[in-house]
């Protein structure tokens, strides 16, 4: 049989080894005997536990899937080492360096040798990277140096770098990346993605919601640097040289429910009339769920709430069970940072409407009624007073926030004129849903 190996390590230390049969296709994951009793141990996964008998295969597979990027990205690993993108230990092997959180998986005997390997920084230009944007069609944003860069999760054109200041460079072990690069969206269908996200970001941080910090960077062309929230940074006097990064452990909520990247979207099977019951993908309900494992299932139940509520605010329909992440200790999990805000609806037809998760039975932003909202509070088991109180809190401050928002000297006349249809969308969105909360808790329950 073969069998091949990998270290997982972290900051603290080796966390176990990963061990996969390639013939039969399975997994193994064991962790470290001293792992457990460390300083500040951690689990891979609720699924993983620090004790009792290893995970199954099927669980060990499903937690690395979600670790690799998607799309044209994982398309572009794929073809340029010459690996099927199924081969999810070999992508790992090739991108497990660094991916999302803390983790690192290493050839065994690698682990040892990086801790003394000084700090390697490649510097990019705004010319060089202005330059590769413009070459997207002929040489894949994620490939810099003859080496696949990318290792994050998504499907959206993007660079893992450090920022020290105002430059940007490329990093190797022991240094860690510090910020998500997204230039312009290569899709013709949602232009002005930069200032969308930033936008939408920009307003969900104002309404008091945790969101990774985010800024508009022209090289001309404009880039979107996202603060990683999995990341703390020590740096040298001048406050921008960085002496360290230290990487925190976070999954997100598909690996939080033990779910594959296909099931992502609630109705995992697609909308069509014959398929359109089946919803065994990330719901809200299953969301909800998860408050027991969390540190503090109140605040928990909270985050999730208003994280349900803001998509529907912004018209985010892709807002998947991929874009939402937890820190994960010896204690539980606790909610992250916000990340991959967009208002969909602002491109219309040409782009999907249907929300990645149900209000109730009801999958459009603009047509979700109070019925739809009191199913959804019976269905996640959240007081329908909540709901509704939370409902028009959040929409009386988007209404107030987002008009002056969409007038930021940040935006050019032409990104502005996309954030100011943004705004309205949202303003008309806010004064609806302001107008339904008070019958959400008049719903008769026996109706549900």
């Amino acid at each position: 049989m073969a069998r091949h190996a990998l270290s997982v390590i972290a900051p603290q230390g080796h966390v176990g080894t990963l061990a996969f049969e390639s013939t039969e296709d399975r997994y193994e994951f064991v962790y470290d005997p001293g792992w457990p009793g460390a300083v500040r141990a951690f689990p891979l996964s609720p699924h993983v536990p620090l004790a009792g008998p290893p995970a199954a295969s099927g669980v060990v597979a499903r937690f690395l899937q979600n670790l690799l990027p998607e799309g044209r990205a994982l398309d572009v690993a794929s073809s340029f080492h010459h690996i099927s993108k199924s081969n999810v230990f070999g992508l790992i092997n090739l991108l497990g360096r660094e991916p999302v959180g803390a983790l690192s998986f290493l050839p065994e005997g690698v682990a040892a040798e990086k801790a003394v390997v000084p700090a390697l920084r490649r510097p990019i230009t705004d010319a060089e990277l202005s330059k590769r944007i413009r070459m997207r069609d002929s040489v894949p944003f994620p490939v810099w140096d003859g080496t696949v860069r990318l290792s994050v999760a998504g499907f959206q054109d993007k660079l893992q770098v450090l920022l020290e200041g105002d430059r940007i460079s490329l990093v190797e072990a022991p240094l860690a990346s510090t910020h998500i690069l997204k230039p312009e969206s290569h899709n013709p269908a949602t232009p002005f993605m930069v200032a969308n996200e930033h936008f939408c970001m920009t307003l969900a941080s104002r309404m008091g919601l945790p969101v990774a910090p985010v800024h508009i960077r022209r090289i001309p062309e404009p880039v979107l640097l996202i603060e990683r929230f999995d990341r703390t940074v020590e740096r040298e006097q001048d406050g921008q040289t960085a002496i360290a990064v230290h990487r925190r452990h976070i999954i997100d909520a598909c690996q939080a429910l033990d779910m594959p990247v296909a099931l992502k979207y609630e109705r995992n099977m697609g909308s069509t009339e014959h398929v359109r019951h089946i919803r065994d993908g990330v719901s809200f309900e299953k969301l909800l769920m998860l408050a027991k494992d969390f540190e503090n299932p109140a605040i928990a139940r909270q985050f999730f709430l208003r994280w349900a509520i803001l998509q529907l605010l912004i018209g985010n329909s892709d807002a998947h069970g991929k874009n939402l992440s937890f820190f994960l200790s010896g204690a539980g999990l606790a909610p992250a940072n916000l990340y991959d805000l967009v208002c969909v609806h602002t491109y219309g037809p040409a782009i999907e409407q249907e929300m990645a998760m149900g209000y109730g039975d009801e999958f459009h932003c603009d047509a979700v009624a109070a019925f739809d909202l009191a199913d959804f509070a019976h269905r996640t088991a959240l007081p329908a007073t909540l709901v509704a109180r939370e409902l028009a809190s959040m929409a009386r401050q988007a209404s107030k926030l987002a008009p002056g928002l969409a007038q930021d000297s940040v935006y050019t006349q032409d990104e502005r004129a996309r954030v100011q249809d943004i705004a309205a969308f949202v303003v008309a969105q806010a004064e609806r849903l302001i107008r339904i909360a008070p019958e959400v808790s008049k719903v008769d329950p026996e109706l549900l």
